[in-house]
């Protein structure tokens, strides 16, 4: 309850403030430190041991419909923040974040529900999702740009002989930032595969995230290893997929999880069990992630409900996607 005050009072701070034209006040490095996590060079700041994180308020949440409310509001609030202090890494990077987590959680997510009759409002919604992905990644890129001049042309640019001088500074410090950036983009794919700028990118988006499994194999529950493993097992070959390399970092995401992370389970039954037509797997991944106590990890308590409610959701469609013989 404290955590949900000291949020809920922070919010009004910030809407009274922004309601006065204080917009520049509030975007001082202290208080854009204190909402982003991170410093003006987007580097994490080290809590205290022991001490509460408020944004536990949020993650901890277990009504996504709240949420679902609640999110585009403070989306919009951070990138008024953004724009009166454009140079704070660590808002960009936050903002980039806020981004790519509402396109997928909140977007597209409900646009996949949609049936075949309001095809037009699903197209829309995916249109919508491609371009929060896409606004998301483009915040990231403008910290690490910061950090390393030229880097996002590097990483975009798909040549190997530019973007790998470029990965190979990045330092232990940018993984987060790595990590979202390329999420983004990635993100903006699986809705526009023919895109040939975003075609161009993959392999430079890849090998970023491979130096990011390098410097940091245990960031965030797995999730590089996830979206790694998601990648190579849904792309052709001849654009950077590679099956056993997937299963490989699919593994390693459980393995840094201890098997406790349900979004890993409902992206292997989805992006492999259900092309290779696996429905045996596909069930037992499901029933995996619904096996997860949300209550035991209270900081991903929000995110474990949501991937539990799309395992739901895949388990009775299971007989829509496997072929019987």
């Amino acid at each position: 309850m404290i955590k949900k005050l000291f949020v809920l009072k922070l919010f009004l701070f910030l809407i009274f403030f922004t309601s006065c034209s204080s917009l520049k006040k509030i975007g001082t490095n202290a208080v854009a430190d204190m909402l982003s996590g991170a410093d003006k060079n987007g580097c994490e700041i080290q809590k205290k041991a022991g001490s509460a994180d408020p944004l536990t308020a949020v993650t901890g949440e277990s009504d996504t419909v709240l949420i679902a409310n609640f999110f585009p509001s403070a989306l919009k609030v951070y990138e008024i923040m953004q724009a009166g202090n454009p140079e704070h890494g660590g808002l960009s990077v936050m903002c980039g974040q806020l981004n790519v987590m509402y396109a997928n959680a909140f977007v597209q997510d409900p646009a996949d529900l949609l049936s075949v009759e309001n095809f037009d409002k699903k197209d829309s919604e995916y249109r919508r999702a491609e371009m929060h992905y896409m606004r998301g990644s483009d915040y990231v890129f403008s910290a690490l740009d910061r950090r390393y001049k030229g880097f996002s042309d590097a990483i975009l640019s798909g040549e190997e002989k530019i973007f790998k001088p470029a990965i190979g500074k990045l330092k232990k410090s940018d993984v987060n930032a790595a990590y979202w950036a390329a999420a983004g983009r990635l993100g903006a794919f699986s809705l526009d595969p023919l895109n040939p700028d975003l075609l161009k990118c993959l392999r430079g988006l890849v090998a970023l995230l491979e130096k990011a499994s390098e410097l940091s194999p245990d960031y965030s529950d797995g999730a590089v290893w996830s979206l790694l493993f998601v990648f190579y097992v849904s792309a052709p070959a001849d654009f950077g997929g590679d099956l056993e390399r997937g299963l490989y970092c699919y593994r390693e995401a459980l393995r840094v999880s201890g098997g406790k992370n349900a979004g890993h389970y409902v992206g292997y039954a989805e992006s492999y069990c259900i092309p290779q037509n696996d429905e045996e797997g596909f069930v037992n991944a499901l029933k995996a992630a619904l096996a997860i106590d949300p209550d035991k990890d209270p900081s991903n308590r929000l995110m474990t409900i949501i991937y539990q409610n799309k395992a739901r959701r895949l388990l009775a469609s299971q007989e829509d996607y496997f072929l019987h013989w």
